[in-house]
């Protein structure tokens, strides 16, 4: 089955995976650097798929588009930093993710975020 490599994705992200919520609050896991990406600033309109957000269930706008490997997919609510270290960094939260697992084509993860 194929998968998008490293070398695919030209850029790099740091990701905080939910890691779950609940009466303590929310926990996400240590940050994790230099996850390789396709990053784009684009807007799009999205179902926000976080369960704490007042917007849950909602049709709203999302700023960034992420692909990433399979093994870094990341849930509604998870905080991905792109553009680390520039002018442009930005830390925002994961409204939607969603698993793209082909035959045929390169298997990736999608997610955008606020």
């Amino acid at each position: 089955m194929p998968r998008l490599q490293k070398r695919h994705l030209p850029q790099r992200v740091v990701i905080e995976h939910l890691e779950g919520e609940g009466n303590a609050g929310t926990k996400y896991s240590d940050p994790v650097p230099d996850v390789p990406a396709y990053v784009e600033q684009k807007s799009k309109l999205v179902i926000d798929r976080r369960s704490t957000s007042p917007t849950a269930g909602q049709e709203v706008t999302a700023d960034t588009f992420v692909v990433l490997l399979m093994a870094n997919d990341v849930l509604p609510g998870s905080y991905v930093t792109v553009w680390a270290g520039t002018s442009r960094e930005r830390r925002a939260q994961v409204i939607t993710s969603s698993l793209f697992e082909y035959r045929r084509t390169p298997s990736h993860v999608e997610a955008y975020t606020d």
